[in-house]
């Protein structure tokens, strides 16, 4: 929705305010421009000032098989009809200053939060600094994945992830180029503590303070370099950042590095990525070394992410034009992915490896004119999400032989844990 638009043309010719009310946004065929709107870091004009709103309301519901069982139609929290979220996007640029923002609200989950919000300057064409929450520049940008979920990276922290600093990008012929610092993690919305502590309270996964374990994340550093070789994006990318223990001050670390790239062809999408990380002498507050941190978000508790891991992914998608209707485009996709972790967790004084999680994510995305439908069947083991007993032990350890309880001697992990299914519908309508 456009608030109005600003102009003065070189030759110093006043032009009269153009000031429309309309839904004017074109949000594409793909989860890449339907979930980024951000528009002011592309304009080029130092004359032109423009603000536009808009936002979204989605609509979810799910039919879950999880642990061999299935759940009545209607059952709190399985089966039925839930607002996901709503937003609230403000895009805005003035005399060469840019400026976005959104705002995100889970009444399933009783929190709210930012998810990004930054000012920015092009200094030349090739040449931008944002300032702000903005997102981190690390693996695939926008998203690694085509579907209403994300693909693993996501729920380790490194997907679409958003952190307070700057974020510094330069363009060259065919390569791009990120610097970015953060000294900390975004700020924290709010939330209601029946879900989980206020820390958790965040769009993006961090490692967040809880109950015996203070650890935060600060002084992250972000190095990106991507190059166009015809009708692919490849790129290599590198994170370090410190954990710090609040109550200790201990100074642990956690390092990643990214492989990715990204192919386009016709109505064709192919993302891939290899992804691996490395949390060093993160200790808990009695100083003990931690296998698993504490991560969490959307102020719904926490849960173990192992300390070491190797991560594969792949997804591909295809669109068709149709003319169903209202229905324009279908963007038919699949994703996976698969954490290899590193690690092991004593049981009855015998050292038992980590168990890797998969997820594999089949579905299509259904455009309607401003009403988007995703509609997913994730399959996957191991996954927080993905479970009757969210977060626990999965992305650490992995579950135990008693899936909801944590691992001990007398709760072993279990080696061949069972795959579990949701199938998701989710409807929006983007204004």
């Amino acid at each position: 929705m456009v608030l109005s638009r600003i102009s003065h043309p070189i030759d110093s010719n006043f032009v009269k305010p153009q000031v429309g009310f309309g839904f004017t946004h074109d949000y594409g065929t793909q989860k890449s421009t339907l979930e980024n709107t951000i528009k002011s870091s592309l304009e080029t004009n130092k004359d032109t000032s423009w603000v536009r709103m808009g936002g979204a309301l989605r609509l979810n519901t799910i039919y879950a098989i999880y642990e061999g069982q299935t759940f009545p139609l209607g059952t709190s929290g399985r089966n039925e009809w839930t607002w996901d979220t709503w937003r609230i996007n403000v895009d805005s640029y003035s005399k060469g200053i840019q400026f976005a923002f959104e705002y995100r609200f889970y009444p399933t989950f009783n929190t709210h939060f930012v998810k990004y919000g930054w000012l920015g300057y092009k200094f030349t064409d090739n040449t931008n600094l944002q300032i702000g929450i903005t997102q981190v520049p690390f693996g695939l940008l926008t998203y690694a994945s085509h579907s209403w979920w994300f693909q693993a990276p996501y729920y380790l922290g490194l997907e679409d992830n958003h952190q307070i600093g700057f974020n510094y990008t330069h363009n060259l012929g065919d390569w791009d180029f990120n610097f970015a610092y953060f000294p900390l993690s975004e700020p924290r919305g709010t939330s209601d503590p029946a879900f989980g502590p206020y820390s958790s309270a965040r769009y993006s996964y961090d490692v967040i303070p809880v109950d015996g374990n203070s650890n935060i994340e600060r002084h992250q550093i972000n190095i990106r370099a991507q190059r166009k070789i015809e009708n692919w994006k490849l790129g290599l990318s590198l994170q370090h950042q410190e954990i710090y223990n609040q109550v200790t001050t201990n100074n642990g670390n956690q390092l990643a590095l990214a492989l990715h790239g990204e192919w386009d062809w016709s109505r064709w999408n192919f993302k891939s990525e290899l992804i691996y990380y490395r949390y060093h002498d993160v200790r808990d507050d009695d100083q003990q070394l931690l296998s698993s941190v504490q991560m969490g978000a959307y102020g719904f508790g926490s849960y173990d992410v192992a300390s070491e891991a190797v991560v594969y992914l792949a997804g591909i998608a295809y669109s068709i034009p149709v003319s169903w209707g209202p229905i324009s485009n279908i963007q038919v996709y699949n994703d996976y992915s698969l954490v290899q972790k590193t690690g092991s967790f004593p049981i009855r004084g015998v050292n038992s490896p980590f168990v890797a999680t998969q997820q594999n994510v089949l579905g299509a995305l259904l455009t309607a004119g401003k009403i988007y439908t995703y509609l997913d069947m994730a399959s996957g083991y191991n996954h927080p999400w993905i479970s009757d007993s969210f977060g626990g032990n999965a992305l650490g350890p992995g579950r135990g032989e008693q899936y909801n309880e944590p691992i001990s001697d007398q709760n072993p992990i279990d080696p061949t844990p069972g795959w579990n299914t949701r199938i998701n519908l989710n409807i929006g309508y983007y204004f």
